[in-house]
């Protein structure tokens, strides 16, 4: 084949790979939009505006071009488009194609899916703060079923050797990743409020089922602060009504089921008032999700145990970085979270693009320093 044939090829490939990952990034934005919400990805079978709830006809559902034509808004209310769908079909055309132009068939597949699965857990964390274990846990599945499928996933034509690597990936990562968030726990796993007068507080229910206690102005919410049974909140109260009994100067004890006023158990679910005044309190903190472990694990069965060390430590500067210098700039509070998966994904990704590259580099650093 010729030089000029070969570059021809190169195009179609590049082309090929990007407009497939425009149209697999309009259906990444579905599963953004839907699933932390709960709604079902084939019903309603067609886009529709959050706003005015029309379906989107298919001439004004072009990945890229309708966005644009449109100008960011809704051709039937006019209300405007979030950004975030020109941005996902646009990252999901330009990584597709680099992986179009990068890796060879079958290949390619196997890393279309976990560039997917990466760009939805990253939309979906820096909005919801969450992981959704479909992708999660679908993603540990997928990991190890194409690793046997493309063993090339792993530089290697055996399916046997590609299905240990996914496998000694994803428990590594796992496992790296939830002994850090243990040793996390006890090291910051609380924060403390500390109020120079009493302040008003209550407990109170919400529609989703969850619970908070807001105190003046701020509230704080259940789902945020309780991921285990051992997990508490300590308020002190300088006075407090529950159920029409009052209480002076004591430590209220919250726990995900209960709370405990002085000698006194009471289950939430038995509580139809609580309230008073308090000075502050402790509060627990996770220093990492599960969502981010299953995630990890996730990676780690398409990448294998040094991507999954470099993903892990590539997250972590990431994140670090990005936190010091948002708190310095007076952006976020000390106390704030950082979505952490994110992170992993552009880890993830420099790996999956460049990790040979790395392994090069560090291989000829490490020799040249022995």
């Amino acid at each position: 084949m010729s030089f000029i044939e070969t570059v021809k090829v190169q195009i179609y490939l590049l082309a090929a790979g990007f407009v497939f990952g425009a149209i697999t990034g309009s259906f990444l934005n579905v599963c953004i939009y839907r699933i932390p919400r709960g709604i079902s990805l084939i019903n309603p079978t067609r886009s529709f505006c959050p706003e005015c709830g029309r379906q989107i006809p298919f001439h004004l559902n072009i990945p890229i071009l309708s966005w644009l034509l449109l100008r960011g808004r809704c051709a039937s209310c006019h209300a405007p488009i979030n950004p975030r769908y020109l941005i996902v079909e646009a990252l999901t055309a330009a990584l597709f194609a680099i992986a179009m132009w990068r890796d060879p068939l079958p290949t390619v597949f196997s890393i279309w899916v976990i560039l997917s699965i990466l760009i939805v857990t990253t939309f979906v964390d820096l909005e919801f703060l969450i992981i959704p274990d479909v992708m999660s846990k679908g993603g540990i599945v997928a990991g190890l079923l194409l690793s046997l499928l493309t063993p090339g996933l792993h530089n290697t034509s055996s399916p046997f050797h590609a299905a240990v690597s996914s496998i000694v990936g994803g428990v590594t990562g796992a496992l790296i990743l939830y002994l850090i968030g243990e040793l996390g726990k006890l090291a910051f796993g609380r924060y403390k409020i500390a109020l120079e007068t009493p302040a008003e507080f209550s407990l109170e229910s919400l529609p989703n089922e969850d619970l908070r206690i807001v105190i003046g102005a701020e509230s704080f919410l259940w789902s945020e602060h309780f991921f285990r049974t051992s997990d508490r909140i300590v308020l002190h109260a300088t006075d407090v009504e529950i159920n029409g009994s009052s209480f002076q100067n004591i430590d209220l004890r919250f726990f995900h089921d209960r709370v405990i006023a002085a000698r006194e158990t009471i289950d939430l679910d038995k509580i139809k008032s609580l309230s008073g005044h308090t000075t502050g309190g402790r509060f627990p903190r996770e220093a990492m999700g599960l969502g981010d472990v299953k995630l990890v694990a996730a990676i780690g069965t398409f990448v294998g145990w040094q991507g999954t060390l470099f993903t892990i430590a590539g997250g972590a500067f990431g994140g670090a970085a990005f936190g010091i210098a948002s708190i310095a700039l007076g952006q976020r509070e000390r106390s704030a979270k950082i979505p952490f998966g994110p992170y992993l994904a552009i880890a993830a990704v420099i790996w999956l693009f460049w990790g040979e590259m790395i392994s090069l580099i560090y291989a000829r650093t490490a020799g040249l320093a022995a």
